[in-house]
């Protein structure tokens, strides 16, 4: 199947339910919406908006076009990692890691 076919059905999905989980190899699961809460509480589509969400065993990170965020259990062995580096494109780039 085509990238262009999948994007379609996907996107005709999204226009017509609002939001999809695809549970992918190794437990991965992705969430795609379109929906957003509305001033009065209640759950909205809307064409101008998307958020992803990728999760496994408990952790999971999130993206739409006002955060971007990670969840993951405060186990004791857990180490979080920032970064700050310019990359090959002389891009200033903030990274952080959750090992």
């Amino acid at each position: 199947m085509k990238k262009n076919k999948i994007q379609s059905l996907v996107i005709e999905h999204l226009l017509k339910h609002g939001q999809l989980e695809i549970l992918l190899p190794d437990g991965v699961k992705l969430e795609i919406g379109m929906t957003q809460e509305s001033t009065n509480g209640t759950i909205i589509k809307r064409d101008d908006y998307c958020w992803v969400i990728a999760s496994r065993e408990g952790r999971a990170t999130s993206l739409d076009a006002y955060n971007m965020g990670l969840r993951f259990s405060a186990e004791d062995k857990t180490l979080v990692l920032e970064d700050d580096f310019v990359d090959s494109n002389g891009e200033h780039v903030r990274r952080v890691d959750v090992v």
